[in-house]
């Protein structure tokens, strides 16, 4: 069967491309629109708006993006679910939520102050940002990382759905934010899903089978891989493409071990073990 054209809507100028049409006039609550997202598989329409109170990301579920193939309710109770998440997990490296809020009766947003820094992900095609960056600073970025995701630990959270797009860098200083935490999970969390969120770029073995335990060292194995993503080459984790020291590639190497039993066993001491290869005048302190 030959897929239906998209429906694309001009709002402010910039078009938004949907399955079929639906009411955007909430937007303008937030004011002009400047950037559309529509892309995206997670169900979300992504908007940058200008107003009076400045730039906003605004994070939509309830649209019939062309690229979801779940529920629109799914996609709706997701979202609803993960400003929980950003409030039990507030850190300077993790975008702030502003606002969370019902649109009508089948829609919720979450609204976020806007950033120009850029999405690392493969999928945008802006990861040429990393080449102009100091292997030093790209190693910072990953000490940053590495520290969120340590405190989240202990506050008994396991990352879901963590890739390079989840990470944007700014492009003079190379600090990270991480900008999907959407649905991290309490741990231990057992996997009762067939396939779980996420890239399997940056998925464990035990991500792929079902009644296993989704704990730390999963979130260890996936933040092994993300240091290729900003050191070097995260589908082939190459000594070759790496740009870091042998001890940090030694340390992603381990991280990112097939086995459980071989990895880093928690967050905060291949967060230690990483922060030992820096000076510390390249991690610096995180921006509030």
């Amino acid at each position: 069967m030959t897929p239906r054209p998209p429906v694309i809507r001009m709002v402010d100028g910039v078009p938004v491309r949907l399955r079929e049409e639906h009411d955007l006039g909430f937007l303008r609550r937030w004011g002009r629109v400047f950037r559309v997202l529509d892309q995206q598989d997670s169900g979300n329409l992504c908007v940058g708006l200008e107003g009076p109170a400045g730039r906003v990301f605004v994070k939509y579920a309830g649209a019939p993006t062309l690229r979801y193939e779940g529920r629109l309710e799914d996609a709706v109770t997701v979202l609803r679910e993960a400003a929980a998440r950003y409030r039990a997990l507030a850190h300077p490296t993790l975008l702030p939520l502003l606002e969370s809020v019902d649109i009508g009766s089948h829609g919720h947003a979450l609204v976020f102050p806007w950033s120009d820094a850029v999405c690392i992900g493969r999928q945008y095609g802006l990861r040429g940002v990393l080449d102009r960056l100091a292997p030093a600073r790209r190693a910072a970025a990953v000490q940053h990382l590495l520290d969120f995701h340590a405190e989240a630990a202990c506050r008994g959270w396991v990352a879901v759905d963590l890739y390079d797009g989840s990470v944007l860098v700014d492009q003079a200083s190379g600090r990270p934010t991480l900008c999907d935490i959407d649905v991290y999970q309490r741990a231990p969390h057992v996997k009762r899903m067939g396939r779980m969120w996420g890239s399997s770029r940056f998925m464990s073995p035990e991500e792929f089978e079902l009644g296993a335990i989704i704990d730390e060292v999963t979130t260890v194995h996936t933040l092994g891989v993300l240091a290729h993503s900003l050191l070097g080459d995260d589908e082939t984790r190459s000594r070759d493409a790496w740009v870091g020291s042998e001890d940090q590639f030694a340390i992603a190497r381990r991280a990112a071990l097939p086995d459980r039993s071989d990895r880093w066993p928690s967050i905060g001491e291949m967060a230690a073990a990483w922060r030992a290869t820096l000076r510390p005048v390249d991690v610096g302190a995180p921006q509030p």
